[in-house]
């Protein structure tokens, strides 16, 4: 077994131990978010995005949140001198979706659901993996949806749209979503 495949195995039941036993029931939003920021991370070792979204060899690999940002510092402290293939990672705010091109990973927040076909319609087949907490996400066109099931964390995805925007998403990834849909 190799160096890649050992870390995807590790990374997987870290994922799995997040997914069943932590618990925001304390301090619901500070602790959801706290798990939230982690998984936007780790998603990073099990997606792939085509080479042609980065400009250089240098360019920062791009974590955004369109909308209101329920993060408040919890995502840049989660990915704090970490990379993704060499890339360092950066965290975005943005205010309107026309400005998420260059993002790799776009947050959408509950504050756009009134939003989300035009967002939708807009990144239609762009290498921009998106995640959200709002309900029916996945379904509707999104490409990972938070589900919060009891005291745990859990995600749906939506495989079609991922395979339409060429954003490649791991078998592992896919075995341990709750729900996906094809």
């Amino acid at each position: 077994m190799g160096l890649y495949q050992f870390k995807i195995i590790i990374i997987s039941i870290i994922i799995l131990l997040l997914q069943s036993s932590l618990s925001y029931a304390k301090q619901p939003t500070i602790r959801e978010y706290q798990i939230k920021a982690v998984f936007l991370y780790n998603f990073t070792y099990f997606v792939r995005w085509p080479p042609s979204v980065f400009e250089s060899s240098i360019s920062p690999f791009r974590i955004c949140v369109l909308g209101t940002d329920p993060f408040r510092g919890l995502l840049k402290l989660a990915v704090k001198n970490e990379t993704v293939d060499a890339h360092n990672v950066q965290i975005q705010v943005h205010s309107t979706v026309k400005n998420t091109n260059s993002c790799h990973i776009l947050f959408i927040s509950r504050s756009e659901v009134k939003n989300l076909r035009k967002i939708f319609k807009y990144l239609k087949q762009r290498a921009i993996l998106t995640v959200s907490g709002i309900e029916n996400f996945a379904r509707d066109g999104g490409m990972i949806q938070f589900v919060n099931m009891g005291k745990n964390i859990r995600f749906y995805m939506n495989r079609r749209v991922a395979i339409k925007a060429n954003v490649r998403i791991s078998a592992n990834l896919l075995y341990i979503a709750r729900k996906v849909f094809q």
